[in-house]
């Protein structure tokens, strides 16, 4: 059973973090803590993910200590076809939440999550959900309960099915914050080699210190977003992966990889670069944040231009009158007056 009135409190409480100023660490910690009020846990994974990729941008665990072996083997079961309630699949339905129990037979016999890895870690039970809001995804969580625990309930599934967009909306507000910003790789490059199974193989100096940054700004997230990238890489069709996100500085990063071959045998490392991110790149992740429609961005690029209303009309075959609809709408989403504020903030790192 959930109560009602708990759920009603953590549903107001949930509401209230989409304000800016709050990381996505302040977030996620809240959010983990709201939920566990409705639907307890044995252990959880929250993650922060990249929009474009749904690649882990920034992670937290509570009561789960998984091996780096169990992290790359987690990381690539999400990229296996067939695989049931992936987080991807889970973003693209109408009701984000999926239930192991809801598996068909059939699927849940072939899972590599139930045969091979929650043996492994103690799980019998465990409800996923991924967290959208503005039509993209912005994060994901698993909730796992152990063998001598009871199945969650489709009672507490429909509760996180009410609470996921309040949470996507929190997340998604929390990456307009403005945090302070270093440069990566400002002592040299930042190029870290992976394993095929995701286990750190070589990294240039600059990389070491990066990677000792991120260990002690949140320990274990770091490793889980480098592993979901390997395993990325190994089922992506252009064998490359990306994923944006702010670094332990509070700097906007991209993170790409591509396999690292030796010219005569296949490949068995994978090579990953961690660069500050483009103009272009921060302007693209703001337009999903403040869930502008196509023909906004369309507009939005066109200002960022420095056209004029006249010029924007004439480009995109639209009156002049609704080139200036569409700016109030533009404004009142962003929350800006002028254009000059729009780019500034659109452009905002």
């Amino acid at each position: 059973m959930v109560n009602q009135a708990r759920a009603r409190q953590v549903r107001s409480a949930l509401s209230a973090l989409a304000v800016e100023g709050l990381g996505l660490a302040d977030v996620q910690e809240a959010a983990i803590e709201l939920v566990s009020r409705v639907v307890p846990y044995d252990a959880t994974c929250w993650a922060a993910v990249d929009p474009q990729t749904l690649l882990p941008a920034s992670s937290v665990t509570i009561d789960l200590n998984p091996s780096a072996q169990q992290e790359a083997l987690f990381a690539e079961i999400e990229y296996t076809l067939g695989e049931g309630d992936t987080f991807a699949e889970l973003a693209r339905r109408e009701v984000p939440v999926g239930r192991l129990s809801d598996l068909p037979y059939g699927q849940a016999a072939r899972s590599r999550r139930v045969n091979e890895l929650y043996p492994a870690i103690g799980v019998a039970h465990d409800v996923r959900v991924a967290f959208v809001s503005g039509g993209a995804c912005w994060g994901i969580a698993g909730l796992m309960r152990g063998p001598g625990g009871p199945d969650f309930s489709a009672a507490e599934a429909d509760f996180l099915a009410t609470a996921a967009p309040l949470v996507g909306a929190a997340l998604r507000t929390a990456v307009k914050s403005r945090l302070p910003a270093a440069g990566a790789g400002s002592s040299g490059p930042v190029v870290i080699v992976l394993g095929a199974d995701g286990d750190f193989r070589a990294a240039t100096p600059a990389a070491r210190d990066w990677l000792e940054q991120s260990q002690a700004a949140r320990p274990g997230w770091i490793g889980i977003a480098l592993r979901g990238l390997a395993a990325a890489v190994s089922r992506a069709s252009s064998a490359t992966a990306r994923v944006r996100m702010r670094d332990a500085s509070g700097a906007w990063v991209v993170l790409r990889a591509a396999p690292l071959m030796d010219l005569d045998s296949p490949a068995e490392r994978v090579l990953v670069t961690v660069e500050p991110i483009s103009g272009e790149e921060v302007t693209s992740l703001m337009l999903s944040v403040y869930a502008l429609s196509p023909r906004e961005r369309e507009v939005c690029a066109e200002v960022l231009a420095g056209g004029t209303t006249g010029q924007i009309a004439e480009r995109l075959h639209l009156s002049s009158y609704t080139v200036q609809d569409h700016l109030k709408s533009i404004f009142a989403k962003v929350g800006v007056r002028s254009r000059h504020e729009l780019a500034g903030r659109l452009r905002a790192s």
